[in-house]
């Protein structure tokens, strides 16, 4: 037999057949309680109507399972299986009238039928309310169901109660909302309350986590909640809107987690679909580093604007698969999706992939961006972001690409570490090659787009934090007064193709990021989200469910405030969120030397030229003390000093 047959199971037969007989009976009973009640004698005689009780049990039984009550699961229940009990004993009801007519029972009372209508309803429909409430009432005390609010009376909050009524892991036991007329009612037998006094509500009941039911609202609005409820140790977790359900977007109400980008105090702007359109649409499109973070979401939101071709370029197969695994479900059939391992440093290769797949665009995301990593590998660091950039460069101006579009970074500005500085050199190589493109008039068009720090992105402090928390702690955090700037992933995506289809050759974009973010906040807030409290202190300190804080000093090349432009010369563009600035640049043959020298210094390991590049071009900028990379911890500064020597001859 299928498992898909319809056919019930002995099990389900036994069920209702069991609900029967207890129906029949309860029918019975009810008449009886009828008469007796109608007539005040507990031994009136009966026998001389006696047909009228299996008749009332018949009818009943009939009528109920021509209404399909047999079909409702008991401990799911609800106010409308009430409705077939009613109509059932109705019928009951009138057939016993009917047979006391015409049978020319005059011993049995006319008014019994009514009195059995009232107390059929009540044995037969209290009965399931009863057997519901066993369900609810004494088993919850053997199942480990953890204690949660409802925030939001409303008709998904409502709904929302009852699923979790239903289930075995949560038992609401109260409301939330911020309407006071609401205060004191009741919905599914859970008292409603208001929002003034949440904290003692936490504590009256035992809540363990609050689940958002309501509308979300504007997200000013849904932000001023989160960073309220984010100050109690409760977890918070949300749950789709059933209209999310009814259109397949979901296929449960599984409650989920908060995204901490709702906690970060910026309003995302809905992107210009009329500029990312144009930017993508109908073209041949390439995306170097397309496995990392920032590449694998730009290949997202490019396939979403249906490009002709799209060429997934990076050195890591096992980053390629994935993705490859993931696009192939979203893209469209007009678009050719082509997967290519690769690596920038190969020149040759990748100029011939440009010319192969006719590309248009090329938004370059490859780079080595993990400060302390960098910092540790010198040498590849720079070679990677640095010379890589160079010859990417190089391909598409040698090439048919028409567009460049580089990815940078806030940590360019002022940079204190080696990749700040790595991509602070890789700007001036495209600023470099957008003006020679407007000197030799080729018609290309060479960009950068900067921003901070990409929310989930790896190695970025959200995971690492959400993984400490779950081990218990300690959360680590270099020092209280570190900030961040931070982006969700898909609007810095959107906001990198809206700006590179606006740009006219040399300009760095810089993407508004908002407000700075304290990075100690952030820490409380997620640890906080997740139910537990941030610690030390000393009221809690022997509790469990605390999550220390532990400060572990800022690490090579941190700094505590990142900045995103570097001088005045900004002005707006016709997108709110994105700005333009011009910057310092170097002469074009100045970067050919710098960037020749830089080449072959880097495939001869050659330490002490490195360095003194690096400290030449990007202005401010002195690799710091510390020994950080082995080979530079035995480069003598004697050394170093004669090479800056010899580069500034050089360049004389």
């Amino acid at each position: 037999m299928s498992e898909f047959s319809s056919q019930p199971s002995l099990s389900d037969n036994a069920r209702r057949y069991l609900l029967m007989l207890a129906d029949a009976l309860a029918l019975a009973i009810a008449l009886w309680v009828a008469v007796v009640l109608r007539y005040g004698d507990l031994y009136r005689d009966i026998t001389v109507f006696w047909w009228q009780f299996p008749l009332v049990s018949v009818l009943g039984v009939v009528a109920f399972g021509k209404l399909d009550l047999y079909r409702a699961i008991i401990r799911y229940i609800g106010p409308g299986s009430m409705l077939p009990v009613i109509q059932g004993v109705t019928i009951a009801a009138i057939g016993a009238s009917f047979s006391a007519y015409f049978t020319g029972a005059v011993s049995f009372p006319r008014s019994a039928p009514i009195i059995f209508w009232f107390v059929a309803i009540l044995l037969v429909g209290g009965g399931r309310v009863i057997v519901r409430a066993y369900f609810y009432g004494i088993f919850k005390d053997y199942l480990v169901r953890e204690n949660v609010a409802i925030y939001g009376v409303d008709k998904p909050g409502a709904q929302l109660a009852i699923a979790l009524l239903n289930g075995n892991e949560y038992m609401p036991v109260a409301f939330i909302d911020e309407n006071p007329g609401l205060r004191r009612n009741t919905i599914h037998g859970i008292r409603v309350f208001d929002s003034a006094n949440l904290e003692g509500l936490v504590k009256e009941f035992n809540i363990r986590r609050i689940l958002l039911a309501q509308a979300n609202g504007d997200g000013e609005q849904r932000r001023a909640l989160l960073n309220r409820l984010s100050e109690l140790p409760v977890h918070i977790n949300t749950v789709p809107d059933i209209n999310e359900l009814v259109s397949g977007q979901t296929d449960q109400p599984q409650i989920r987690e908060i995204e901490i980008a709702d906690l970060l105090g910026r309003e995302r702007v809905p992107p210009d679909e009329g500029l990312i359109r144009r930017a993508i649409h109908g073209r041949n499109i390439l995306v170097t580093g397309a496995a990392g973070t920032i590449g694998s979401e730009l290949c997202r939101e490019i396939l979403k604007r249906a490009p002709a071709r799209l060429v997934l370029y990076d050195n890591s197969e096992y980053g390629l698969f994935q993705l490859e695994q993931e696009l192939k479900s979203i893209t469209a059939e007009e678009t050719d999706l082509v997967v290519l391992l690769g690596s920038i440093l190969n020149p040759g290769h990748l100029r011939r992939v440009l010319e192969m797949f006719a590309v248009d665009k090329l938004y370059h995301a490859a780079a080595y961006k993990h400060v302390p990593l960098v910092e540790q590998n010198i040498i590849e660091g720079v070679r990677n972001n640095v010379v890589g950039t160079w010859l990417v460069a190089k391909a598409v101006s040698e090439s048919g690409v028409h567009e460049l579009v580089m990815i940078s970074s806030d940590k360019a500005v002022r940079p204190t570490n080696v990749m700040g500085a790595s991509k602070r050199l890789a700007e001036l190589i495209i600023q470099g090659f957008a003006e020679n493109a407007v000197a030799e008039q080729t018609g290309k068009t060479f960009s950068m787009v900067r921003f901070g720090n990409v929310l989930k992105s790896s190695g970025s402090v959200v995971p690492l934090f959400e993984e400490q928390i779950r081990e218990g702690g300690p959360v680590t955090v270099t020092h209280p007064e570190t900030t961040r700037y931070f982006m969700t992933c898909g609007e810095a995506s959107e906001l990198v193709i809206q700006a590179g289809e606006m740009a006219e050759g040399g300009e760095i974009f810089v993407l508004d990021m908002g407000e700075p973010v304290q990075i100690r906040e952030l820490a409380e807030k997620m640890i906080h989200l997740h139910g537990k409290i941030a610690g030390p202190t000393k009221e809690v300190a022997e509790r469990a469910d605390v999550i220390d804080i532990e400060y572990i000093g800022l690490r090579p090349g941190e700094k505590l405030v990142e900045e995103l432009v570097i001088g005045e010369q900004i002005t707006g563009t016709r997108h709110s969120k994105i700005m333009r600035a011009r910057e310092v640049s170097v002469t074009w043959e100045q970067l050919v030397d710098f960037c020749t020298r830089l080449e072959d210094a880097c495939r001869t390991a050659d330490y002490a030229v490195v360095r003194a590049l690096l400290e030449k071009y990007v202005a401010g900028y002195r690799l710091a003390d510390w020994a950080v990379d082995p080979g530079f911890a035995k480069s003598e500064s004697a050394s170093v000093t004669s090479n800056i020597t010899r580069i500034d001859d050089h360049q004389h």
